[in-house]
């Protein structure tokens, strides 16, 4: 596997949090490289964003072309390849793909999430088309009209509760026989009467031609068909860190980070030279502005870092 030339910062992923991270880095002439098998991330999965400041009412695709022809603007590349491996030998960051072994001072992971799948037949074509896995983003696409949820933990409550501020009826789906989710969350589904818990629901199939027109469940060994607008999948997400081995994660697979008041510290993880920002560490807000504002963070904390490395070490590879 062939070896580059050492590079000031390695920064894997280009959601939010990657893309403020690499233009940080150009406006700072560091010596950088973007790695991601995609640009956009999470961002992309939303049809209709109107929280983002200075861009209301565009589409997750439209606010990642925007954040793209930045990057343009200072001549930023990404490396579409799939990083199978990050270590740290002695002072230097190794970061290994499919095709080469890079080598850097500092590392910043912003890999983000991505959703679990139901797997079913109908998912992948209706994605994007009256399926959504962000409640939160796509809420108010739906009001007046009949939206399910599928999955009633803590997020599948708290995006019932959300939607039912514009749909007229949202029904809660699961594969158990009782709500789950955190008491006072429950009380509050509980007593909401928009919302309608269907137990014992395991979704088969998600229904429509060119947009969602409905599902079709089983419960007791009985398939039903059920007529909605809108479908949110939320039975969890997965980080995309598989990778980074050695990096100390939480009881979720979410990375762990610092938050202390000595810049170089903050957003390190427990591997010194190592950073992570957004959806992917334990910060408890997954928002694109959030993650976003993690990045620049993640990549001043590292800028400290590296001045530090350069004054101990110089230039040695």
């Amino acid at each position: 596997m062939p070896e580059k030339n050492i590079y000031d910062l390695i920064i894997i992923g280009a959601g939010p949090g990657g893309i403020t991270a690499a233009i940080y880095a150009a406006r700072n002439k560091m010596n950088f490289l973007v790695i991601s098998m995609d640009i956009g991330g999470q961002m992309n999965w939303s049809s209709e964003v109107d929280n983002y400041p200075g861009m209301p009412d565009l589409t997750g695709i439209q606010i990642t072309t925007k954040f793209f022809e930045h990057m343009k603007d200072y001549d930023i590349k990404v490396k579409k390849e799939e990083v199978i491996d990050l270590s740290k030998k002695g002072n230097i960051c190794i970061v290994k793909t499919k095709k080469y072994a890079y080598k850097s001072k500092a590392v910043i992971i912003v890999t983000g999430k991505k959703p679990k799948k139901l797997n079913v037949p109908g998912e992948e074509e209706l994605a994007g088309k009256g399926l959504s896995y962000c409640a939160t983003c796509d809420a108010p696409l739906y009001k007046g009209k009949i939206t399910a949820i599928l999955g009633s933990g803590n997020s599948g409550l708290e995006a019932a509760l959300f939607l039912s501020k514009y749909s007229k009826k949202v029904y809660i789906m699961d594969i158990l026989e009782k709500i789950r989710g955190e008491p006072y969350l429950r009380q509050k589904v509980l007593a909401n009467k928009k919302i309608i818990f269907i137990p014992k629901a395991k979704t088969k199939k998600i229904l429509g031609k060119g947009k969602v027109e409905g599902l079709v469940y089983e419960s007791d060994g009985k398939e039903t068909t059920l007529k909605v607008d809108g479908i949110f999948v939320e039975i969890g997400l997965i980080t995309k860190v598989n990778f980074a081995k050695s990096v100390k994660k939480n009881q979720w697979g979410e990375i762990m980070i610092f938050r202390s008041t000595k810049t170089h510290e903050e957003n390190m993880t427990n591997i010194p030279g190592i950073f992570a920002a957004g959806d992917v560490t334990d910060i408890p807000s997954k928002q694109i502005i959030v993650a976003a504002g993690e990045g620049g963070k993640a990549v001043l904390a590292a800028f400290d870092y590296i001045h530090k490395w350069d004054k101990k070490y110089g230039n040695k590879k």
